[in-house]
């Protein structure tokens, strides 16, 4: 089915011809890079301020877009009146996103919410089911080619399983998650103070220029981030960003982002790298709205948070059931994808970072000391491969399953920052997934409720028995499956990296990938 829809859609974008909006000062039919996507980008390749915030957009203006469906504030989801009403508990994506009728409904919670972070305890989300799977064990890992900067320790899901505190009730969701208290995230800033300028109305400085309650301020009059497009022509995007960075907030970001890097050695760039894919998550989300919006003008992105606690698998750990190992997953996609015949995909999206110690970078002892005094920190952008590493294949896997049985395909987003993206698709396969969760129930009963830390490469390893070697001999086929799994997708599209819609700085402004010197760049 998900065959057939793909070629539906792609004789949908053959016949579509998209309407565009146009900026007064650009002529129709014309792809204006200089106000969207393009350089504009000082291309010096050596630093020592890396700018993690490059050109991102915000997911605070992500939530604006026309063709996304933003979730509501945590602070205004409540329990339902009693008695409970009998409309709307049978899909997941109802038009009253306020109400916690269902456990599904945690799904509401945004990603950067405090109840997000509150529903993790006790449960086994994506983060933790690759190393709860032993898949990061130094054995099957190599058999994987997982390179042993990913490798780690199953202890972070040893001790996430047994915490106690798990939220596994309606009744415990709805105490603990639904206090209208304050939260991480806001609907409410002011553009102004993340540098962003009007730039379609001279007249507009965007001095205290505010917005409360996204989904209200979407209607096309009153969008102050999107214009949606009106003129038949060659933009390339869903819609326009109306924003602009100034030469003053790139002042404000090199001291911020000097005072980043005083506590970040060269020689461990983790939390450069982290940084890096988590500000770039808006553009990367927006890569694929842009894209499969051309096959389908009605497409929306809907905004989730975590998926799957409505599961069987969930509601059988908290009943008591004799077989019940007490195991709760959970996983929360970047986002979902509904397209208008009514199909459902789940967005992952990663992005990788250019930026690497020069230390490490191959080069004769002279030329390298050279480089060094250039900067502690280079540009290095790989070619990116056709594949979905192995290691996420748990993560894929776990969102189509959490998202629903109607979820077939997932979709990932391999995004550079100067070399594009590729978009890939995989397809869900029910008895892989089945496997894993065999292998989750075991890590469950042989390890966390005994309260047993397991020994390196657990599952791989067998002991002097028939029943071990058998446990062994299924365990690495399972490892072998999932490698055979990570070649088996299909090339959406190979984004060049004109088509990736990214902020730009006001006209004359350029925005580096590094901002040692910025005084030249007006």
């Amino acid at each position: 089915n998900t065959r057939k829809t793909t070629s539906k859609r792609k004789h949908m974008a053959d016949h579509h011809n998209p309407q565009n909006p146009s900026p007064k000062s650009n002529p129709p039919n014309i792809i204006d890079n200089s106000n969207q996507g393009g350089e504009n980008t000082n291309n010096n390749p050596y630093g020592n301020i890396p700018d993690v915030h490059w050109r991102a957009i915000p997911m605070s203006h992500l939530r604006l877009h026309p063709n996304f469906i933003p979730l509501p504030h945590p602070d205004t989801i409540t329990p339902p009146p009693l008695p409970l009403p009998e409309e709307s508990k049978t899909s997941p994506f109802r038009n009253n996103y306020n109400l916690i009728q269902t456990l599904e409904d945690v799904r509401y919670f945004r990603q950067d919410s405090w109840q997000w972070d509150a529903l993790h305890r006790g449960r086994c989300t994506t983060s933790q089911a690759a190393p709860a799977l032993g898949l990061l064990e130094p054995h099957a890992a190599t058999e994987l080619g997982i390179p042993k900067s990913l490798q780690k320790s199953c202890m972070g899901a040893f001790f996430r399983l047994g915490h106690e505190d798990s939220l596994r009730t309606l009744e415990d969701v709805r105490e603990v998650l639904c206090t209208g208290e304050g939260n991480g995230c806001e609907d409410e800033f002011d553009y102004n103070s993340y540098g962003y300028d009007d730039c379609y109305d001279e007249n507009t400085s965007g001095d205290g220029l505010k917005v409360t309650a996204a989904p209200a301020n979407k209607a096309q009059n009153n969008n102050p981030v999107w214009e949606k497009k009106r003129y038949r022509g060659n933009f390339p995007f869903a819609a326009k960003y109306k924003l602009a960075m100034t030469q003053e907030h790139i002042e404000q970001k090199r001291k911020d982002a000097k005072r980043f890097m005083e506590g970040i050695s060269p020689s461990n760039p983790m939390r450069i790298r982290m940084n890096w894919g988590n500000t770039q998550e808006a553009t990367a989300i927006l890569t694929a709205l842009n894209y499969f919006s051309k096959l389908d003008p009605e497409l929306k992105l809907r905004e989730v948070g975590m998926c799957g606690a409505g599961l069987d698998l969930n509601i059988t750990a908290t009943s008591g059931h004799v077989d019940a190992s007490g195991l709760l997953v959970g996983a929360s996609p970047d986002a979902v994808i509904e397209f208008s015949n009514g199909t459902q995909e789940v967005l992952e999206v990663k992005n990788h970072c250019p930026y690497v110690p020069t230390k490490w970078m191959r080069l004769p002892r002279s030329l390298k000391q050279e480089k060094l005094k250039m900067g502690q920190y280079c540009i290095r952008e790989l070619p990116i491969q056709a594949s979905v590493p192995p290691a996420y294949i748990p993560q894929l896997m776990m969102e189509m399953m959490c998202v629903g049985e109607n979820c077939r395909s997932a979709i990932m987003v391999r995004q550079t920052a100067t070399g594009g993206a590729i978009i890939l698709r995989m397809h869900r396969d029910d008895d892989w997934i089945d496997e894993a969760m065999h292998w989750l129930h075991k890590f469950m009963v042989d390890y966390v409720n005994t309260e047993l830390p397991p020994p390196p490469n657990f599952f791989w390893n067998f002991e002097d028995n028939d029943e071990s070697r058998q446990s062994s001999k299924r365990y690495r086929k399972f490892v072998q499956w999932t490698k055979d799994l990570s070649e088996q997708v299909d090339v959406v599209e190979r984004v060049p990296h004109s088509l990736i819609q990214r902020v730009l700085g006001e006209q004359g402004v350029q925005l580096p990938l590094f901002l040692d010197d910025i005084k030249s760049l007006s």
